[in-house]
């Protein structure tokens, strides 16, 4: 880490601007203090610029040893304090932020926005420091976050890619900082920027929070409206820097995308982890956090997480690569447990997965897989699949749901006609469907520790279904 990102995030860390600001009162109360102070800083510069020159490598590893006890200044801060509450003597007030002319007077395209914001957090400290030190982040998120509450409402541009959220996109690059809406000023704001999924819109609100993702980040909103980009009549801010990353493919690029594709023979091995939590919503009804990772271990000694409902033989490789890179890790494998390390150089163990292998291919099963999910709200989603012997399956989605509203709970089975009735087949790690409307491809494999021919376990699209004996 550079040393002005160490001492950034060791002033954020330590409340220097607390301390110089108590210290400045202090000066001023007490006549002859500044100058008492000045000579023995004065003194102090000396015999460090002294020591140094004597001994260079006093120096190494000072980012580092920033963070420890020997660099506090919370100590000092906190006697300080006492003192000046002594004599009765009380900080100035924290300067303003500056106001930027016109941010809050047009339209803001987030790819432009993403530059400003970049920049203006660049003035305490990188980009790159913040990702290794956490109190960095925090400094330059506390920054940021004092420029743009002033301003009032802001207005972004960019696509909407969800029912809150806001990213612009140019090309297969977008905008490095999105924005997010937590709460909306009237009742049907989030369904109407649902409806909006994949149109450019304008989202306006109030700033109340920012994250650093460095690069690149989050804003959050409040008291936000979404307007249709087209009959909104905004003035646009005029052409600026942009700042742009690599958008992650939508599953459509990567199964049209032209290049190689993962061969059977490129496989090394496919693991499969799984955490399930019971927990509590803010309203107190209980739900199943189910946290189902797939991993594609590579000869070539990298490794994917495969987040996809299809088969990972189907993605464009190089695409996936360059433009989904955190899915990708190398592997080794350390006294029997796979271990991935990940780009930053984090690590994550393998040694709960299980092993995945496919269905015997052409082949045929019997029995119904079922699963049941439930979502925060106390909802309660089933979903199954009816595989027979003379290779047709039954599949449904939701065959029964029950949830919380308000303080009532309602029940609502699904009639048969929301069932399909399929053709199937098992080709390597794929469940392939075939209904009148052509074929669907699907992930699927068994656990290794199963009956090929009746497993316990079927995981299909990365979700894992249990067999159901009944």
């Amino acid at each position: 880490m550079a040393l002005g990102d160490a001492l950034a995030g060791w002033s954020h860390r330590n409340g220097a601007a607390d301390y110089d600001a108590l210290m400045a009162a202090l000066k001023d109360a007490a006549p002859g203090l500044a100058e008492q102070t000045e000579a023995a800083l004065a003194q102090i510069d000396a015999a460090v610029a002294q020591q140094i020159a004597a001994k260079p490598q006093l120096c190494a590893g000072l980012p580092e040893r920033l963070k420890s006890d020997e660099f506090a200044l919370r100590p000092a801060l906190r006697e300080t304090r006492r003192i000046a509450r002594g004599l009765g003597v009380r900080p100035a007030d924290p300067v303003s932020p500056r106001l930027e002319p016109g941010l809050a007077a047009v339209v803001q395209p987030l790819a432009q926005f993403s530059a400003w914001a970049s920049a203006a957090m660049a003035e305490i400290g990188s980009a790159p420091g913040a990702q290794s030190d956490p109190a960095l982040r925090n400094a330059r998120e506390e920054y940021l976050l004092a420029l743009l509450e002033p301003q009032g409402r802001l207005m972004f541009q960019g696509r909407v890619i969800s029912d809150s959220e806001l990213r612009e996109w140019r090309g297969d690059r977008q905008s490095s900082f999105a924005a997010s809406c937590r709460r909306f000023s009237d009742q049907d704001g989030q369904q109407r920027m649902a409806d909006l999924v994949g149109h450019t819109a304008v989202l306006t609100g109030k700033v109340y929070w920012v994250r650093d993702d460095a690069p690149g980040g989050v804003v959050g909103l409040r008291d936000c409206r979404i307007l249709d980009a087209a009959a909104a009549g905004l003035p646009l801010a005029g052409d600026g820097p942009v700042e742009l990353e690599p958008r992650p493919p939508e599953l459509a690029e990567l199964l049209a995308a032209p290049g190689p594709r993962i061969a059977p023979a490129d496989v090394d091995r496919v693991l499969y982890t799984a955490e399930f939590s019971p927990r509590l919503d803010g309203a107190g009804n209980g739900y199943l956090d189910r946290q189902e990772d797939i991993w594609v271990l590579l000869r070539d000694g990298t490794a994917m997480r495969h987040d996809w409902p299809v088969p990972f033989g189907d993605l464009a490789l190089d695409m996936s690569r360059a433009r989904e890179s955190q899915r990708w890790f190398t592997w080794v494998q350390r006294d029997g447990t796979v271990v991935l390390t990940a780009a930053d150089g984090t690590t994550l163990d393998l040694s709960r997965a299980e092993r995945l292998l496919p269905m015997p291919e052409g082949g045929t099963i019997s029995g119904r897989w079922a699963m049941t999910d439930i979502a925060m709200g106390g909802l309660r989603r089933d979903r199954s699949f009816d595989f027979a012997g003379d290779g047709t399956l039954l599949h449904g989605s939701d065959s029964f749901v029950g949830g919380r509203v308000g303080t009532s709970f309602i029940t609502s089975p699904l009639g048969p006609e929301q069932q399909t009735r399929s053709a199937y087949r098992f080709q390597g790690y794929a469940l392939i469907l075939i209904g009148p409307e052509g074929e669907e491809r699907h992930f699927a494999a068994r656990l290794a520790d199963g009956d090929p021919a009746a497993p316990d376990d079927l995981v299909i699209d990365g979700r894992v279904y249990w067999r159901d004996g009944k």
